[in-house]
């Protein structure tokens, strides 16, 4: 019913206690690795067969649609090595989907640095295992604009970054403003600026 879809790279330190604890709450795991060079590819293959490679182009648009495509199940679930969910919300999610009011859901990512809480934004990572559902823009990728009418959840997934990387962010995020003028981007460039201060 539920495919689980990730894009690693060197995630060793935390890829294992992820996987081990999600694996009972999904119905099959994608990971996609983009050039790891440390036992992330290994680690991912004791919890599933299907661990394709993929060329990093600076494009996490493209990286998560071939992951997605790989998904068998009903449902899509994208989370990252580096963010929690609780228990409850994973069983929550099953009850969500066997509903099925929406083709999409927010779930609330919940940032922190240092143990502070630098940021929160609502993001579509649950929805229809659909052809026609895809994620666009080569940073703060989203499926919003294909998903259609998309659904409240209140579940939170709490991101825990382990480094900030804000200067290749800014340089992907000028990109994007070059690509997707009308795409909000000065405002995700200031919020990026300011987690310079944030980091140091």
């Amino acid at each position: 019913m539920l495919s689980l879809c990730m894009v690693i790279k060197d995630e060793e330190r935390l890829l294992d206690k992820f996987l081990n604890f999600i694996k009972d709450y999904v119905d099959e795991i994608i990971i996609v690795d983009t050039d790891s060079k440390d036992n992330s590819k290994e680690i991912a293959k004791k919890y599933t067969s299907k661990v394709y490679d993929f060329r990093w182009n600076d494009d996490f648009s493209e990286a998560r649609n071939f992951s997605i495509s790989k998904a068998t199940k009903d449902w899509i679930l994208v989370l990252d090595p580096d963010e929690e969910i609780s228990i409850n919300d994973l069983k929550k999610i099953k009850e969500i989907i066997s509903e099925g009011k929406y083709n999409g859901y927010r779930l609330i990512q919940e940032t922190y640095f240092n143990d502070e809480k630098i940021g929160t934004r609502g993001i579509c990572r649950l929805f229809r295992n659909d052809e026609r559902i895809r994620f666009e823009y080569n940073i703060h990728e989203t499926v919003k604009n294909s998903v259609g009418k998309i659904g409240k959840t209140g579940i939170v997934i709490k991101h825990y970054p382990t480094h900030m990387k804000t200067d290749y962010y800014l340089k992907l995020l000028e990109e994007k403003k070059k690509l997707f003028p009308d795409s909000n981007v000065d405002k995700e460039i200031e919020l990026e600026k300011s987690y310079v201060t944030i980091s140091k």
